[in-house]
């Protein structure tokens, strides 16, 4: 404090992502309406995988949608994966996801 106000000073200064990288390794939900959406998402999440080596990671569950399927399936992958903010929207820009939720 000084003369009542507060005075912050800042040691150092680096990126939000590394930050926040393990808040948000919750995990994910992929909701799938196209069969050829999951070697993309598979792709992404294996590129993921190889790249992130620090991000936190979480499990990640698919949620396919067809006609001919008895409903909605949900499939875990059995393997936790990076989460973050990039890997999400990258996911939700693949065609064929439908909506991407966190666990």
């Amino acid at each position: 404090m000084e003369a009542d106000q507060l005075k912050l000073l800042g040691r150092s200064v680096g990126p939000v992502d590394l930050a926040i990288g393990d808040v948000s390794a919750l995990g994910l939900k992929v909701f799938v309406n196209a069969p050829d959406a999951i070697a993309a998402v598979r792709d992404v999440l294996e590129g993921a995988r190889n790249a992130a080596k620090s991000a936190g990671r979480g499990p990640v569950q698919l949620c396919l949608m067809d006609p001919s399927l008895p409903g909605e399936v949900e499939v875990d992958l059995g393997i936790e994966y990076p989460v973050t903010p990039q890997i999400k929207g990258a996911i939700r820009s693949l065609e064929g996801v439908w909506e991407v939720e966190e666990l």
